[in-house]
């Protein structure tokens, strides 16, 4: 135990036993059984179906985490202005009617959690700039947008959120928002514009993350936020679009999607620098929307509009530290 105390620049804890309570990443020595523990990620994820959406739909706002996850709004048949205002909350297991948006839409950035959220542009016919807030049962207006864009990406929460990217008239747009609760101001441009990048909320307003997405073609182009100006990342292994994303900066899920039309079933995860493959989503979809973590992730919906849920879970716990 000296040598680990000498390694990592810590002192672990002596205990007579576990902790009832370990944190994710505590290292303690169980004196009664003489040995090292930690409590952390055991083994490989896996996806496993989840409860189905009560309305189906693609294109819509995914906001929150895989035991509080929200679905906002969508395109529930194909058509400019078929959208649904329909709002659902998950619980872990299934999905729940919730307060209607104010201004159904589709293909919105979204952000925020599950009792604060945010969305706003996004497409009804025509792009929007309508931007709306929720407290956990109801959506109010907030401030409009500056752009009208539609098939947007976004990430933060709802009193800092980041927008950037999308469909505009005409072309497509490079443009980055960032929103301070209650107005919307210019951030640094995207180095390269595209569209396609909705059904996301990956990162925050001071280190955001743009993956994939088309300009005349699908791109493996991945671009970091810091704040004030977009810089290259670790490009995508293959190009994908209209697929989920959902995490942070340093540790991104992107699943489903593809460079169509066919939709595909790879799911990805980023660590800040590289991609790596992880299993596969049982039903491959464009226009799928996300929500979670990279241990704890949840994917829903998707077009043509369905009301299929998938769960990523990586299994974690308590073991023994053992040296070799």
């Amino acid at each position: 135990m000296s040598d680990y105390n000498v390694i990592a620049g810590l002192k672990i804890k002596y205990l007579s036993a576990d902790p009832a309570y370990p944190e994710q990443g505590q290292v303690w020595y169980n004196s009664s059984t003489q040995n090292l523990r930690v409590n952390g990620v055991l083994g490989t994820g896996a996806w496993s179906s989840g409860g189905a959406l009560n309305v189906a739909r693609g294109a819509t706002g995914g906001i929150g985490t895989q035991t509080a996850g929200l679905c906002c709004s969508g395109q529930i048949s194909p058509g400019p202005s078929n959208n649904t205002n329909s709002t659902e909350e998950y619980n872990g297991s299934s999905w729940t009617a919730t307060g209607n948006v104010g201004q159904a839409r589709y293909t919105m950035g979204a952000a925020g959690t599950q009792t604060a959220g945010l969305i706003s542009m996004g497409y009804s016919g025509s792009a929007l700039t309508a931007t709306e807030l929720y407290n956990g049962s109801t959506w109010t207006g907030g401030t409009s947008s500056n752009d009208n864009r539609t098939n947007l990406g976004s990430g933060g929460t709802q009193t800092s959120a980041l927008m950037f990217g999308g469909s505009e008239s005409p072309g497509t747009s490079n443009a980055t928002e960032e929103w301070d609760g209650s107005s919307w101001t210019t951030g640094g441009n995207l180095g390269t514009a595209r569209y396609q990048l909705s059904g996301n909320n990956v990162g925050t307003q001071t280190a955001g993350l743009c993956v994939g997405g088309y300009s005349g073609s699908a791109k493996d182009l991945v671009e970091e936020y810091n704040g004030s100006s977009w810089t290259a990342g670790g490009a995508l292994p293959t190009a994908e679009g209209v697929a989920a994303r959902y995490g942070l900066q340093t540790a991104a899920t992107i699943a489903g999607g593809g460079p169509g039309p066919a939709p595909n079933t790879t799911a990805r995860q980023y660590d800040g620098s590289s991609w790596t493959t992880i299993p596969s989503i049982a039903t491959g979809r464009i226009f799928v929307s996300g929500c979670g973590s990279n241990t704890g992730g949840l994917i829903f919906g998707g077009s043509p509009a369905v009301t299929t849920t998938e769960e990523y879970t990586v299994p974690s716990g308590t073991s023994n530290i053992t040296s070799s």
